[in-house]
């Protein structure tokens, strides 16, 4: 996404990236790794000053309002019009706490931040195609979710993590993991804490990624939209 913001979008003045410190490293350096994977040698060329872009803020998704500090959130407020939500933990077997945390939470964080952008004009949302594993066909619509989004946070918020561990099966369901599950309530987040907001959302599947730009990618992926 970066590599395609960076060379079909020229006209971009900065990109935010929400970056968490990690191993001892702060997010600079975090940044900076990024840029120093392969797949970045052309975007280098056709954007030789594309670091001039790239603002780094510190952020996690595990803490409240996405631990943003006040002047960062004033920056985002001002400044940003398009909003790209693609973080989540994809572990199948996470914690159903931590998976709460991040994947639906963060969610809602993500939008509450969104409601406050005085210049927004879209929000991207990143799903997946199983979060409606349960359905023959997925069409492009909301589905009921397996547990009204502000039961389940308020049950997490309540429940110690020993019991919810306990009552993880049950809670699953029809789901067969805490990504799928927790990728649904957060669905479900979307539809309710996105109205009057330019929000799209699109639920990527699982394939071979052939890419038009001939970068080679680890991870496999295919878009459904």
């Amino acid at each position: 996404l970066i590599y395609k913001l960076l060379t079909s979008c020229p006209g971009i003045e900065n990109i935010f990236l929400l970056v968490r410190s990690k191993r001892g490293k702060d997010i600079f350096s975090r940044v900076e790794e990024i840029f120093d994977d392969a797949m970045f040698d052309k975007m280098k060329q056709t954007c030789p000053k594309y670091d001039h872009k790239i603002r780094a803020v510190a952020g996690d998704c595990m803490q409240p309002g996405l631990g943003i500090s006040p002047s960062d959130r004033e920056v985002l407020t001002e400044n940003v019009n398009i909003v790209f939500h693609l973080a989540a933990t994809v572990r199948f077997d996470e914690k159903m706490k931590t998976a709460m945390q991040i994947n639906v939470k963060a969610c809602r964080d993500v939008l509450d931040l969104c409601h406050d952008m005085k210049r927004l004009k879209s929000v991207i949302y990143v799903s997946t195609a199983y979060t409606q594993c349960p359905q023959a066909v997925v069409d492009e619509r909301f589905y009921e979710p397996p547990m009204e989004s502000e039961k389940m946070i308020h049950l997490t918020d309540c429940v110690t993590d020993g019991m919810i561990e306990k009552i993880t099966p049950v809670l699953l369901g029809k789901w067969p993991n805490t990504y799928t599950f927790t990728k649904a309530i957060a669905e479900d987040v979307v539809r309710k804490n996105s109205r009057g907001m330019p929000v799209g959302m699109f639920r990527p599947g699982i394939g071979k990624l052939n890419s038009i730009h001939n970068l080679s990618y680890s991870r496999k992926a295919a878009l459904c939209v």
